[in-house]
């Protein structure tokens, strides 16, 4: 079990926002959702193909915060480094308050 001073790096957790354009489309911007400290545990990388693309990585990690009713998956986290897309999301882990965030992100 953690205590709060092992959330150590602060982060921003982005979600999506669409707008209509004038010539009819729709144009998507990440948006900052909440500011949060986390502690980011790495939990491997392995290779991975993309239907009719190139092979590349995907490192996956963990990351536990504070507990926030709008995190959602397919939001991303930024930690400071490449960005993180947000696969799940576990409520009340590892104790009651408390959520885990389910990340990977690819590498080409």
């Amino acid at each position: 079990m953690t205590g709060i001073a092992s959330l150590r790096t602060q982060a921003v957790l982005e979600g999506v926002s669409e707008a209509d354009t004038v010539f009819g489309g729709k144009t998507r911007t990440w948006i900052q959702v909440a500011s949060l400290w986390v502690d980011l545990k790495p939990n491997g990388v392995r290779e991975a193909e993309e239907a009719g693309g190139p092979p590349g990585l995907v490192e996956k990690a963990e990351a536990e915060a504070r507990a926030l009713g709008a995190a959602r998956r397919g939001q991303r986290l930024n930690a400071g480094g490449p960005v993180w897309r947000v696969t799940a999301v576990t409520p009340n882990r590892p104790k009651p308050g408390r959520m885990i965030l389910h990340l990977e992100r690819r590498w080409a």
